[in-house]
């Protein structure tokens, strides 16, 4: 038998005792050779928790599976494998269409009956209603803790250093908070990062600062003597604002604030003024974000210039250069990105179609199903919910809370659906392609952006020769992938 071990850990597991990577990887080698089985392939997911499938070993792993590359998948335990029971519903379907079977060292499952099935899936649902149950356990005392104005752990913010629990001013960081501050006066949060990037100044994690982590500072009451709770919430590997920030003064006797919070006070005034101000464009930019920089391979995001005798120029910059300050990739004109696209469109259309995976519109009819499914169960909740509060048997703030969490589940499952409905059949590409090849120049903005962002995941652009005076430039696409 032909046997895939997979290995996971993640970052805050990799020191505890039995679950190191090297402990898994001899218990399985161990356990394949009493079984007689030979190792084919070792799939090792080191930092990765296994709250969702998005791992570049079970990933490619899943690929090796639909090649048929081994007959058992092999795991040291089954947490160590998958943590959800969609997850491992969704994998379990993988394995019974290409006859792989799945098998644990310390385990005692058979997937191969459906009481087999049965039982780890049962397994896998109590283990995720015990998790669960201590989140909830968990949110309560950090609640409890925040509205005592008692911080919950985090790591200790860029200006500060983390001592015996308490947050100890860090002054060599302390004088880069005030110049960030000072600076969003005059300047935006790009500019400021840049000037940051120039002076070799990193932020607490050792990396470059861009204008997000700019603005992260720059929001965080903390430099003011207070600290916020319910700020974000992360549901399905997302950071999402809650809409429902606290904001409490911190209670340490000791603490010295970077700036006053009348200071605070006004720079969150000036955000929100220029968010108010910000021009909202209109214009659709077919390559932004789809488009990625050979060079550094950070996103390209579009903008226009419009000159004197009214001609538009449009072009894209690299967020690596004019959001990073780490690459020197030069604007490029859309013509060029425009004219390098049509000609990969030039290519025979069957040959880029047949790049897709075709299974993967197999498996998203089975991925809708079970969305919808759970879509109707979420909204089920809600309604009884709703029952249990007007009937008098939950307080007003269990409502809330109970309401806040389903919600938050249900737009998660409306996007998943959304993403699901973008997929698009092989017959439905054949003939957008065609219609983008000759139709390009009648299309509107809005209609190429349209059709490019629903076919493709990235395309990577590089810089053949830059522009020159009275000379576009030339570009090619280098890279590219279907949804």
């Amino acid at each position: 038998m032909r046997v895939a071990i997979y290995r996971r850990v993640s970052t805050e597991m990799q020191k505890e005792e039995g679950f190191s990577l090297e402990a898994q990887k001899m218990r399985l080698e161990a356990f394949a050779l009493s079984q007689g089985w030979t190792i084919v392939d070792d799939y090792c997911d080191d930092g990765y928790s296994a709250k969702n499938l998005e791992r570049p070993h079970i990933q490619r792993m899943i690929k090796d599976m639909k090649k048929k590359k081994f007959d058992v998948i092999l795991v040291y335990r089954l947490d160590r494998f998958v943590r959800t029971v969609t997850d491992l519903h969704k994998l379990l379907q993988l394995m019974d269409r290409y006859d792989v079977k799945f098998k644990s060292s310390t385990e005692a499952f058979d997937t191969t009956t459906a009481t087999g099935r049965m039982f780890i899936t049962l397994v896998a649902t109590i283990a995720q209603w015990e998790r669960e149950t201590i989140a909830e356990r968990v949110y309560e005392a950090m609640l409890k803790r925040s509205e005592t104005g008692k911080r919950n752990g985090a790591p200790a913010p860029y200006g500060y250093d983390l001592e015996d629990g308490k947050l100890i001013l860090n002054y060599d960081e302390a004088k880069w908070v005030k110049f960030i501050f000072a600076q969003y006066l005059t300047h935006g949060s790009q500019n400021i990062a840049k000037k940051l990037n120039s002076r070799g100044i990193t932020t607490k994690k050792g990396e470059i600062w861009s204008d997000f982590s700019v603005r992260y500072t720059l929001k965080n009451p903390i430099y003011s003597g207070y600290v916020r709770w319910n700020y974000e919430s992360v549901s399905g590997g997302h950071r999402k604002k809650t809409g429902e920030e606290v904001i409490v003064k911190l209670e340490q006797e000791d603490f010295e604030p970077i700036i006053t919070k009348k200071k605070w006070d006004e720079i969150q005034q000036i955000i929100d003024d220029r968010y108010n101000m910000a021009f909202r464009s209109q214009n659709h930019y077919p390559f932004s974000s789809i488009g990625k920089c050979a060079k550094c391979g950070k996103s390209i995001i579009g903008n226009k210039k419009v000159r004197s005798n009214g001609f538009e120029h449009r072009f894209y910059k690299c967020q690596g250069r004019f959001r990073f300050g780490i690459c020197d990739a030069p604007v490029i004109p859309e013509l060029s990105i425009e004219k390098a696209f049509l000609e990969i469109l030039d290519i025979n259309i069957n040959q880029l179609v047949n790049e897709i995976d075709v299974e993967q519109n197999q498996e998203t009819d089975i991925d809708r199903n079970k969305l919808n499914k759970q879509l109707e169960k979420i909204l089920c909740k809600k309604e009884r919910t709703k029952e249990i509060y007007t009937d008098g048997d939950m307080t007003k703030a269990e409502y809330r809370k109970k309401m806040n969490q389903l919600t938050i589940e249900e737009n998660e499952l409306r996007g998943l659906l959304e993403e699901q409905e973008q997929h698009a059949s092989t017959e439905d590409i054949k003939q957008i392609l065609s219609s983008i090849k000759e139709e390009w120049k009648e299309l509107s903005y809005e209609s190429k952006k349209h059709a490019i962002h629903l076919l493709f995941k990235y395309i990577t652009i590089e810089i053949v020769e830059p522009s020159k005076p009275n000379k576009l430039a030339v570009v090619k696409i280098s890279d590219y992938s279907f949804k």
